[in-house]
């Protein structure tokens, strides 16, 4: 009988692609051996592009991704830190109408003493705008390796580590996007890599349906750490304040979710508003703009539930509080 590493990874693909009646999604163990063999790159292009399709058309269980999470997870080694970091945040989307405002919640829990490691690619849509970006524009600290990122945690509170720099396939699984036309299973994935084992993962979905597969997800990883997953705005961890966002949380095998409620009542869907120079205007408090301003505030409360243990309504008010308590220091 063969072990899970040495099946040929045929065996993967015919289970999830024959027909109507045999086919069957993989178990959490099977998948896990899918992706240890597409990471040491024992796959041809042709196998890893109709495995990924395969799993696209029915979209992935939370058994697959919870294997597919192990496998990725091996690839690295959590550096060993005086402290825990506090807040994991993957941002693999990239925004396409509004400014990534989620990001100046995370520089006022910086300013609160809160570790934050911020992990992404910059992916290959010319029409979106990628947080390293921005984390280069706002003069972020970008580390090289989890090594240098938990140095730099060490010194400050705040840190962007590029996800190819602790997963070197990572990105070049991602952006098969381009050929194949549509995202895979890593899209879904990366989100959960949470590389220094956070005390609270924010994970931002695009579908309705994704984030009940995260919630699922984490239960299955077992984990210690708070997940909090919703649909974000572009697929980003930014709640929305025009609308009532379900957050879907996890820890330690148990599951609930709590609503962060609309406050925004006049959101334009058409307006479009990019400018680097507003993002950091507002921080300085040189310009208002108050979506960006509602948006922070909701999604800086939505992370103060999870990090405090407050309740929506609380943490609203202890995120305005903290806004305008804020150092506005470029």
């Amino acid at each position: 009988m063969n072990t899970p590493n040495k099946v040929p990874f045929q065996f993967y693909i015919q289970t999830i692609g024959r027909g109507q009646k045999r086919r069957r999604s993989l178990t959490q163990a099977e998948a896990k051996a899918a992706m240890q063999q597409i990471l040491q790159g024992k796959v041809t292009d042709m196998q890893l592009g109709a495995f990924l399709m395969l799993i696209r058309v029915r979209e992935e269980t939370p058994e697959e991704a919870a294997g597919f999470v192990e496998a990725l997870r091996e690839v690295f080694e959590t550096p060993v830190l005086p402290f825990q970091v506090d807040l994991d945040w993957g941002s693999y989307a990239g925004k396409r109408r509004v400014l990534p405002w989620y990001l100046l919640a995370l520089q006022v829990l910086a300013q609160q003493g809160y570790k934050v490691c911020l992990h992404g690619i910059v992916g290959t849509d010319t029409g979106r705008l990628y947080t390293q970006e921005v984390v280069e524009y706002l003069d972020w600290p970008i580390a090289n390796s989890l090594t240098h990122a938990g140095e730099l945690l060490t010194q400050q509170n705040l840190v962007y580590v590029p996800a190819e720099t602790f997963v070197p396939q990572i990105k070049v699984l991602m952006d098969h996007r381009a050929e194949l036309g549509l995202r895979s299973p890593v899209h879904t994935v990366a989100r959960m890599l949470n590389p220094f084992n956070a005390k609270v993962s924010v994970h931002g979905v695009f579908h309705k349906g994704y984030d009940d597969l995260h919630q699922i997800t984490a239960t299955l990883l077992n984990s210690k750490t708070q997940t909090l997953a919703f649909c974000g705005d572009a697929g980003e961890a930014e709640v929305r304040p025009d609308k009532q966002t379900d957050i879907k949380a996890a820890k330690n095998n148990q599951a609930w979710s709590f609503l962060m409620p609309k406050t925004f009542e006049n959101a334009d869907p058409t307006s479009k508003e990019m400018q680097l120079d507003l993002l950091k205007a507002v921080w300085l408090g040189e310009a208002e703009n108050a979506f960006g301003q509602a948006t922070i505030l909701q999604t800086l409360a939505m992370v103060l539930v999870g990090l405090e243990n407050l309740t929506p309504e609380r943490a609203l008010l202890k995120a305005e509080q903290l806004w305008q308590a804020r150092e506005k220091t470029s």
